[in-house]
C-alpha cells in the first residue's frame, strides 16, 4: 500500500503522457501528477486504490477532432471518521464532474449554437472538426443564458405589461 501527502489545488499540474493518431482524430494521454484530498473530510493522507480511463472531448486541432485520455486514480480516506472511504481525483479547472468534454469545448458549442443555430451551426462545427449532437448543443445554449432573477414588482401599469 502507497501513503502520500499532497493535494491536486493547480489544474496545470498535468502532464502529457503520449499523443497518438487515430483515423478519428487525436488522442492526447494525460494524468495527474499529484494526489488528490479527500472531499469528504479534506484529509491528505490518503492510499492508492485503482485507476480507470475517462475520455474527454477538447477543442479541434487543424480540424481534426481531439480527445484526452485521462488516467483517473481512486484512492481511499485514511481518516477512520470520513464518511466517504473511496474517491476519484477531479479535474478542477479543465472539466466538470462527471462530464464528457472540456469546459472550453462546452462553451464554444454553447457559444456557436447561440449565434448561429441550426444548419449554419451543424455546418460550421463540421467545418471547424467539433461533432455535437443539437441536443447537447442546446443544452450548452440554455447553460449559457441568464439565470432568472426575481424582481418585486409592486405596481403594473398598462402601457407597461403591453
Amino acid at each position: 500500500m502507497m501513503f502520500v501527502k499532497s493535494s491536486l489545488s493547480n489544474p496545470d499540474s498535468l502532464e502529457l503522457e503520449g499523443l497518438d493518431e487515430t483515423e478519428k482524430g487525436i488522442v492526447l494521454r494525460v494524468r495527474s501528477k499529484e494526489t488528490p484530498r479527500c472531499l469528504g473530510c479534506s484529509s491528505s493522507y490518503v492510499a492508492y486504490h485503482s485507476t480507470y480511463l475517462r475520455y474527454l472531448r477538447d477543442l479541434a486541432w487543424l480540424g481534426r477532432p481531439v480527445r484526452i485520455q485521462f488516467k483517473t486514480r481512486r484512492f481511499r480516506c485514511l481518516n477512520p471518521q470520513c464518511p466517504r472511504k473511496i474517491f476519484a481525483e477531479s479535474l478542477t479547472g479543465v472539466a466538470a464532474r462527471r462530464a464528457r468534454e472540456t469546459n472550453r469545448f462546452a462553451q464554444t458549442i454553447g457559444m456557436v449554437g447561440y449565434c448561429l443555430g441550426g444548419r449554419p451551426r451543424s455546418r460550421l462545427m463540421q467545418r471547424l472538426g467539433m461533432r455535437a449532437r443539437r441536443d447537447t448543443v442546446l443544452r450548452r445554449v440554455k447553460e449559457r443564458s441568464a439565470p432568472e432573477t426575481e424582481t418585486n414588482v409592486r405596481v403594473l401599469g398598462v402601457d407597461d405589461w403591453a
